[in-house]
């Protein structure tokens, strides 16, 4: 951390958890913050949570540094910190657990965020994403990027399933390319997809970026598409909480998830913590095999991708 100006206050600001989308689609109250702070001189730091959200951190303009969490402290430090953690919508409940939705009903994260947001007196916008930095990759701008990896085994589509799609975005006339932090699995590289390697947060932002289109399971980097602004299909599980329904985006939903699933999130879940200094997570590992992904058809993914293309804002601005 930079020394400060005493002319200069700060705000920290920590994501509501702390895998890499949890940041992503906590940047509407980050970018809020940045803005609101920019006439009185109020430096916003981002209190990362995880290696993979410091490694981001840069590419939010504006932004004036990070620190992380296990070495701030939260109880004294040099100006104001916002926890989006620490909110009863958070702390009391799992998001999208049968509890939640019998309490609430069907809330999106933006809903819920923005709820959490307007008790803090953040001004966010949550009606469109605002882009991060991003190296320009021109080369990308005629190739569907297939976003299949995540860092649990829990959030899984079939080989036969990512195949299939494959062959149809072929017979469509679209360039396929499978985006991979270093080398594919190996039952994946056995596809025949080009591979495009991004070993970095920042890396796999200027690939998805300036793709055509992304569809990707409901992780990270998929997250990272929708901020983008580029054209994004989500394979994701029932309910789709973390979905965030913009006019370039779309989602394919599977199955809910079967009761030993459901039990094992429940022994899973963290959410009445709030300060995640010292928590390990452990991955998860669905008892079943991640069978809730297996309703999803590449037909259905196909149509919905043709549905994100249409209304691809970028596609007017070009012309």
């Amino acid at each position: 951390m930079s020394e400060r100006d005493p002319g200069v206050n700060r705000v920290y600001v920590a994501p509501i958890s702390f895998g890499l989308g949890d940041l992503v689609v906590s940047l509407p109250a980050i970018q809020a913050l940045i803005a609101r702070g920019r006439e009185p001189r109020v430096e916003t730091w981002l209190v990362a949570r995880s290696a993979a959200q410091a490694r981001l951190a840069d590419r939010i303009v504006g932004l004036t540094g990070w620190v992380g969490e296990e070495s701030f402290d939260r109880d004294d430090h040099d100006g104001h910190f916002v926890d989006l953690r620490d909110h009863p919508l958070e702390r009391d409940w799992w998001w999208g657990s049968a509890e939640f939705e019998d309490a609430f009903g069907t809330l999106s994260i933006n809903d819920i965020l923005s709820r959490i947001c307007a008790d803090f007196g953040i001004p966010a916008d949550f009606t469109r994403p605002t882009p991060l930095a991003a190296l320009p990759r021109p080369e990308l701008g005629s190739s569907v990027i297939l976003v299949t990896e995540s860092d649990g085994a829990s959030k899984q589509w079939s080989v036969d399933g990512w195949r299939t799609l494959a062959d149809g975005l072929r017979a469509r006339e679209l360039d396929v390319q499978m985006l991979t932090r270093d080398e594919a699995a190996p039952e994946m590289r056995a596809l025949g997809i080009v591979e495009a390697r991004a070993p970095s947060p920042g890396e796999a932002l200027d690939v998805i970026g300036a793709a055509r289109a992304v569809i990707g399971i409901d992780t990270g980097l998929t997250h990272l598409a929708v901020q983008q602004g580029t054209p994004t299909v989500t394979i994701c599980r029932a309910p789709a909480v973390y979905f965030r329904p913009w006019p370039h985006t779309a989602a394919v939903v599977g199955d809910r998830c079967d009761d030993a699933c459901i039990a094992a999130e429940k022994e899973y879940a963290y959410n009445d913590r709030v300060d995640l200094r010292g928590f390990r997570r452990q991955p998860r590992i669905c008892p079943v095999g991640g069978r809730c992904l297996d309703a999803v058809q590449p037909e259905d993914v196909l149509a919905a991708l043709a549905r994100a293309l249409r209304r691809d804002s970028r596609a007017t601005a070009r012309r």
